[in-house]
């Protein structure tokens, strides 16, 4: 310790702190503009042909709405209740919140 500069090793030290936050903030940009043309490159219709083909091959039904999945009729019956059981579970959780 005694052969060190300590307004050196200060100084350095701060040099690093302000390289690193450059890099962070850099690295944010180019992570939000990546993120931002990805999205905004891909046909809309891809998308819900990507959506559908994951719904038949899940046994599920989209309705108009994203937000609701219902279960398709083809499933077996074990898994029909299985979803039923799911469905009651959630009515009786959504009660219990409010």
């Amino acid at each position: 310790m005694k052969d060190m500069n300590l307004e050196k090793v200060t100084e350095v030290m701060d040099q690093f702190e302000r390289q690193f936050e450059d890099m962070d903030v850099q690295s944010e940009y180019v992570e939000t503009t990546i993120n931002q043309t990805t999205a905004l490159t891909t046909p809309q219709g891809q998308v819900d042909d990507l959506i559908q083909q994951v719904a038949e091959a899940h046994g599920l039904e989209l309705t108009e709405q994203l937000g609701r999945i219902v279960p398709s009729k083809a499933l077996p019956a074990a898994e029909q209740q299985a979803v039923e059981e799911q469905d009651e579970l959630s009515q009786r959780l959504a009660k219990l919140k409010q």
